[in-house]
This record gives C-alpha cells, sequence and structure tokens, in this order.
C-alpha cells in the first residue's frame, strides 16, 4: 500500500475506517493503476458518470471480443455483421456499467462515504 499515491492511501484508509470489505476498497485492476502511479478513484468513491464509462467500457470491449469470437469460433457464424456485434458489445456495455453504477452509488451511501472530490478536498474547517 506503501506503493500507492497518498490521495488514494488516504481513501482506502477511509474506506477501512468505515468497514468496507477490502475486496470492495480495492479491486485488482485499480491496484495496478495505483501502482503505476495513477490516481484513479477507487469505484467506491468515484462518480456515478466515471464507473458507468470505466466499468461499461472494459465490460463491453470484452465482451464483443468474445462474442465475435464465438460467432466466427464456434458457431460458424463469421460472416455475422460486424454492426451486430458492435451493437452487442454497446448495449451490454451500457447495461453492465450502468448496473454497476449504480451498485457503486448505492454503496457508497450505505457505507457513508463521500465522494472522492470531497475527500480530495479534506475535512471541513
Amino acid at each position: 500500500m506503501d506503493r500507492y499515491p497518498a490521495d488514494v492511501r488516504n481513501a482506502l484508509q477511509a474506506m477501512a475506517d468505515a468497514n468496507v470489505p477490502a475486496g470492495m476498497r480495492a479491486p485488482p485492476m485499480h491496484r495496478l493503476l495505483w501502482r503505476m502511479g495513477l490516481r484513479v478513484p477507487p469505484p467506491l468513491l468515484a462518480s456515478f458518470s466515471a464507473n458507468l464509462f470505466v466499468m461499461g467500457g472494459l465490460f463491453g470491449v470484452l465482451w464483443g471480443v468474445l462474442w465475435r469470437a464465438l460467432m466466427w469460433l464456434v458457431l460458424d457464424l463469421g460472416s455475422l455483421a460486424l454492426g451486430i456485434t458492435i451493437g452487442s458489445a454497446v448495449m451490454a456495455g451500457l447495461l453492465f456499467g450502468l448496473l454497476m453504477a449504480l451498485l457503486m452509488q448505492h454503496q457508497r451511501r450505505r457505507y457513508k462515504l463521500p465522494d472522492w472530490k470531497t475527500l480530495l478536498r479534506g475535512p471541513a474547517a
């Protein structure tokens, strides 16, 4: 944890103080980004739109690649229009991103956590 940026360490400590389970505080992808020195907010502290686009975008790309591979390799439907693959990836990404953003927002309220910008400003005087 010492290799993470100071603001990330503060955020992790705030979540630990609120009894947030360790797996929710620091997902593997975020730990990698933090070790690289990037100041990415943990999902529980990120904004709704950030969670929507980051989680939805990553899931959509993964879904599109797997869907295309399934159509081409397993089902021998290689001639399936690329537009259908892209459309399904976008829809899957939006749906997953929306559900995850709602879940993160709910969990932030459940644990009474501030958002990332509020945490960066520090406690009110």
